[in-house]
């Protein structure tokens, strides 16, 4: 895990929306692939340019993983991504 800042109030709510979004294939927090990627303690900009690459079409996302991210806001997003960042 990368040791990095992050914004702690974001990662507390990006928390629960990991909990309600992706735990079913980012067990135990992003840190365990049950059937995605290991995505705790992973660089923010690595997190940012591979959402980017996701949501642009540059990279095919998981029909899943698809649905669950067009319900969330671009604020959400973030929390999301300050959230596994935030895994140390």
């Amino acid at each position: 895990p990368a040791t990095q800042e992050f914004d702690a109030a974001l990662a507390d709510k990006g928390a629960k929306l990991h909990d309600k979004y992706c735990e079913k294939c980012h067990e135990d927090g992003g840190k365990s692939a049950a059937d995605g990627g290991i995505l705790a303690g992973q660089w923010l900009p690595y997190l940012n340019y591979t959402m980017e690459d996701f949501q642009s079409g540059r990279r095919e996302m998981p029909k899943k993983m698809k649905k669950k991210v067009d319900a969330l806001s671009d604020d959400e997003l973030d929390a999301l991504l300050q959230f596994f960042a935030s895994q140390q």
